[in-house]
């Protein structure tokens, strides 16, 4: 389900976490005294505890006060930057903030492009709480490990650890685990080197059957690594937009079932093709639509909101809340002003209301009147709908007309942490860390849950639907129009 695209973002984003020596430039494996490390994590600790606005929704301030103090005067000894940044994860996991993340410095991650790295040999997919093997990376010299085998260990580390501690390393809202689990699936090639080291080769313990089969391989290069032979087939039928990651059009010649896929938010030009896509389902009568979420990871808000408008049954409202005046340790980041002139755009859009330290901007999201689409509406998510995605998710499963197939989504039913989302540099270090200025509460349902967004009828994949690129969510969708 993951498709190629993402492929390429686990490659370009976890190639900067190798764990090699550079032969030119800035050395990666620099390490960092105690008492720089202590520095850089006091400065992150006063900036998440006076800003981010998971301190005191699903844990205390004090919780947090408490574990980030025992994290400081945990560094007894030096550290290079990655591990300085696992530490600092482990950590920052506890916010249960799919939008908090903390990335390499520059200097690290252009020092790591021009080297070789040293990745496993075969591209496997994480299933259940299991890893199986797909293919090997080369086809034509490798055939040892059969497809569909079992991984138990791969250099002595059990599966299970290696799982644990990645699910560990990659952010998510809430207590949820779908998101997570959907990149682990395709991505524990790349997240295991970036965690336990790049050798030469690889000790791998596998199992068909009752077999078992422990073997060595010889890693494989970055240049020889291709992309996943896996991910859903596309509907060839869909017109293809680019530029704002959206595929639309009739299943079918009857066109009685529409499709919108939308992969993002994030572009601006999503306005037209709304009015084009509802504009023609109203010309042609059609009764069925399916708005396809899944892997979408956000971006616009006022492009979530514009497709609501078109699908709601009623007006509804939408809080973005925040407690900060002014960013704090300003000196480490920038667009504080783009930060106030937010805050001003968003009173003069709706409604601000004040309670003690904190500050309320309502808005309202209305339906339109023309080309308003009132019929049957099916909602296809996954873990890898968040943020933005799970606005338009969580207030349509609100609708008479929507029903919801797939899996638990990724971000929060109740809303998540985002809106703005400065960068800090830490001092010493240089690390990058992402951390959101506004709360988005979906008003529709804001009790807090730590849960995505719940499907009304959950899709589940066996490895042999994931090799046979199965759609079982459309598969779904047209039975029960047939019914």
């Amino acid at each position: 389900m993951i498709n190629r695209y993402f492929s390429i973002l686990f490659i370009i984003f976890f190639i900067f976490l190798g764990n090699i020596r550079a032969q030119k430039g800035y050395n990666i494996n620099k390490k960092y005294a105690p008492d720089v490390l202590k520095q850089d994590a006091a400065i992150l600790k006063d900036v998440i505890i006076n800003m981010h606005p998971a301190i005191g929704i699903y844990r205390s301030k004090k919780y947090y006060e408490n574990l980030f103090d025992k994290m400081i005067e945990s560094f007894k000894d030096s550290l290079t930057e990655k591990e300085f940044r696992i530490r600092l994860k482990t950590a920052m996991n506890e916010l249960h903030c799919g939008h908090t993340e903390i990335f390499l410095s520059k200097a690290y991650s252009k020092a790591i492009k021009p080297m070789k790295l040293n990745w496993l040999p075969y591209h496997c997919i994480a299933l259940n709480n299991k890893l199986y093997t797909i293919v090997p990376v080369d086809r034509k010299k490798d055939s040892t490990i059969k497809q569909g085998s079992e991984i138990l260990k791969i250099n002595n580390i059990s599966v299970d650890s290696i799982l644990n501690l990645t699910r560990r390393m990659i952010s998510g809202d809430g207590f949820i685990e779908s998101g997570k689990n959907l990149y682990m699936r395709y991505g524990i090639n790349y997240y295991y080197p970036s965690l336990f080291g790049r050798p030469d080769s690889f000790l791998i313990e596998s199992k068909k059957g009752d077999s078992i089969k422990i073997q060595y391989l010889k890693a494989c290069n970055l240049k020889d690594l291709s992309l996943l032979p896996i991910g859903t087939r596309e509907d060839t039928l869909l017109r293809n937009h680019k530029r704002v990651n959206i595929k639309e059009g009739y299943s079918g010649n009857d066109k009685e079932l529409f499709v919108l896929k939308i992969r993002s938010f994030k572009s601006s030009r999503y306005k037209r093709i709304y009015r084009r896509t509802f504009r023609t389902l109203r010309k042609n009568k059609t009764e069925n639509l399916v708005i396809d979420l899944r892997n979408n990871g956000g971006g616009n808000l006022a492009n979530s909101y514009r497709l609501l408008k078109y699908l709601m049954d009623a007006e509804q409202t939408i809080t973005l809340k925040t407690h900060v005046k002014n960013y704090p340790d300003k000196k480490y980041t920038k667009g504080n002003i783009t930060f106030k002139f937010t805050k001003y755009a968003l009173k003069k859009m709706g409604t601000k209301k004040v309670n003690g330290d904190s500050v309320s901007y309502i808005q309202k999201i209305k339906p339109y009147k023309k080309e308003h689409y009132t019929g049957k509406l099916y909602v296809l998510t996954n873990g890898g709908t968040f943020s933005a995605a799970c606005i338009v998710a969580a207030y349509l499963k609100s609708n008479k007309n929507a029903t919801l197939i797939g899996r638990e989504t990724g971000g929060t039913n109740e809303g998540c942490n985002a809106g703005i989302t400065p960068y800090y540099t830490l001092p010493n270090t240089k690390l990058k860390v992402r951390i959101p200025a506004f709360r988005i509460i979906h008003n529709i349902d804001p009790a807090l849950t730590g849960h995505g967004i719940l499907p009304n009828h959950e899709i589940k994949y066996s490895f042999e639907e994931v090799l046979k690129r199965s759609d079982l969510e459309m598969k779904f969708v047209k039975e029960l129009i047939k019914k």
